[in-house]
């Protein structure tokens, strides 16, 4: 069967380092999902300092238009690459310069662990624009005599479109509940924060629970978060929680990201880039070792994102979470005395258990 509605093109730009390794497997699954029709693909094209050391440019005008026409990015990481010096080229301008082009200005971050949660993840979600992530304006630089200054501002329809789109996970069934993270003990952004998410919650019929980001990070690290929860909280607090939670699931390569635009697109058709949270592991590359798993929840994310595509998500995510409980696991994951899989082999035992079940979808 085919969901009814337009065909979504994603554009995949596998980046510096090891992001090529990383997004092979999950591309292979967009192929298949290509092959039914379901949606369209593009590329590989050129990103980043991998780019630029063969270009000139880490973003060129060929992937630009790509990505202008092209419903979202499949990217695989923005780092550090080979024979490129960092002083010639600072590869995170890449991946800022996609970021401000759309409008990408909410994070969702998934992070798995084996035998949570029914193979669900536990979900991030934060503002990327506002808030600590203010403009350049918001600052004011020390030169190492006078005080420095960042300016915390959020808005209340910044605060209620994060709100709406946590009840959205709820209601679409991607999470049970929700967790607001906040300081409004001590801060007026907070304050502000809290009151207007739980209105929100309250008119949307979601459960909804207030605690404060210092005992958030306290019940991540103790393990009284389950999966299947959003934790909406604030962008710096956020990009700080998603690092603790992966930590607590054993590895910063069980996190995947995605920054979107929730309006009407900005520039072309583009409104999301979907990622893992790991860098481009330079001294990795080339080695086929590392774990894809953020590679594979990055995937399902960007299919849950388009209504269209939405019901092949999860299978991707259950997928991913069996061949973790399964093993054999790569060198991050791998219990002690026990020989890790390889970057390829991981992902074919993932795509062994996802291909049946897109297939019954597709």
């Amino acid at each position: 069967m085919s969901a009814a509605g337009r065909v979504r093109r994603i554009a995949v730009l596998p980046g510096d380092g090891v992001g090529a390794e990383v997004v092979a497997g999950p591309v292979e699954l967009l192929e298949a999902i290509a092959g039914a029709g379901r949606i369209e693909l593009t590329g590989p094209w050129p990103v980043g300092a991998s780019a630029f050391g063969e270009l000139g440019t880490g973003l060129p005008a060929d992937t630009l238009a790509a990505c202008d026409g092209s419903d979202a990015m499949f990217f695989g990481a923005a780092g550090e690459h080979p024979g490129v010096s960092l002083d010639d080229y600072r590869p995170e301008h890449s991946i800022i310069g996609l970021r401000q082009r759309y409008d990408l200005r909410v994070s969702i971050r998934n992070i798995v662990r084996a035998g949570e949660g029914g193979g669900r993840p536990l979900i991030v979600l934060r503002n990327l624009l506002g808030g600590a992530y203010g403009a350049a304006s918001t600052r004011t630089e020390s030169d190492g005599t006078d005080a420095a200054c960042d300016e915390v501002i959020l808005t209340p329809d910044q605060i209620t479109e994060l709100a709406e789109m946590a009840c959205d996970l709820v209601e679409q069934g991607l999470a049970s509940s929700i967790v607001s993270a906040d300081k409004a003990n001590l801060m007026a952004t907070s304050r502000l924060w809290r009151s207007i998410t739980g209105q929100v919650a309250e008119k949307r019929g979601v459960p909804l629970r207030h605690t404060y980001i210092d005992r958030m990070a306290f019940e991540l690290a103790h393990d009284d978060v389950v999966a299947d929860t959003v934790v909406l909280t604030e962008g710096i607090f956020g990009d700080m929680l998603s690092d603790l939670a992966a930590g607590r699931a054993g590895s910063i390569a069980l996190c995947g990201s995605a920054s979107v635009n929730p309006g009407p697109p900005v520039q072309g058709r583009c409104v999301g880039l979907f990622e893992p949270v790991h860098g481009s592991a330079p001294r990795h590359t080339g080695k086929g070792r590392v774990n894809p798993s953020g590679a594979y929840l990055a995937l399902a994310a960007l299919l849950e994102w388009f209504p269209e595509t939405a019901e092949l998500g999860p299978p991707v995510t259950a997928a991913l979470s069996e061949a973790l409980q399964a093993g054999p696991l790569t060198y991050d994951l791998a219990p002690a005395g026990t020989e890790p899989a390889g970057t390829a082999s991981f992902a074919a035992a993932v795509n062994a258990r996802a291909l049946p079940r897109l297939k019954e979808l597709l």
